[in-house]
């Protein structure tokens, strides 16, 4: 009920302030779960690939776990089903409670492979992590490309513009699994790598160069 109530309260901003438009929605498997994965330019990013999304799939996020330690906020991320993510301890840090909530109800996962919002709007590489999660979950991926949010509310920005924001979905796609061993680091950087292109393809801008730190 919290969700819905904040996802309408929402809506007024996301219609009449972004004029948001949404693209490829039909792309989100309306059956079983899967991973969202987006650029990551602005704290417009996750309420609103949420509430792009919110009458077609049931969504959950990831979020630092530094977000939690603020009472209020805390109980918004609660109720609006984000999940708190130690950056810094990997698997363990967040991860067995994301893979336990996409396996006990049908539901899009949504993340941001890059980590943190971009300084300049442009795509940073993705993070190992992503790479590792992305094997363990073995699950289609829709990758998502959010244009407009950057202009709106770029990052150390205080208050949003006017700026019409797009989101775009584009067709889910599949990560080959690791046969006959353990996957490594390596095999995390290339997963990364993969899923950063995927969203670079979609955004029609180029891959970013780089790989990421875990």
């Amino acid at each position: 009920m919290f969700k819905l109530f904040s996802t309408l309260v929402l809506l007024l901003p996301f219609k009449l302030y972004f004029r948001c438009k949404v693209k490829g929605l039909e792309n989100v498997p309306k059956k079983g779960s899967c991973l969202i994965l987006s650029n990551h330019v602005s704290h417009i990013d996750p309420p609103f690939v949420g509430i792009a999304v919110y009458f077609r799939k049931k969504t959950k996020f990831m979020a630092r776990d530094t977000l939690f330690s603020n009472i209020f906020l805390r109980f918004f991320l609660e109720h609006v089903g984000a999940i708190p993510l130690n950056r810094g301890t990997g698997y363990r840090g967040g991860f067995e409670k994301a893979l336990e909530a996409l396996k006990k109800e049908e539901i899009a996962l949504v993340a941001f492979p890059e980590g943190t919002r971009s300084q300049d709007g442009k795509l940073q590489p993705g993070k190992p992590g992503i790479g590792l999660f992305a094997l363990q979950a073995n699950l289609p991926i829709v990758p998502c490309f959010i244009t407009g949010a950057y202009e709106a509310m770029p990052k150390n920005s205080k208050f949003p513009k006017p700026k019409q924001i797009t989101f775009t979905f584009g067709k889910p796609f599949s990560i080959l699994p690791v046969c006959d061993r353990e996957p490594d680091k390596e095999d995390y950087k290339r997963v990364a790598k993969e899923i950063m292109k995927n969203i670079a393809e979609l955004g029609g801008v180029e891959p970013p160069a780089t790989e990421g730190k875990i």
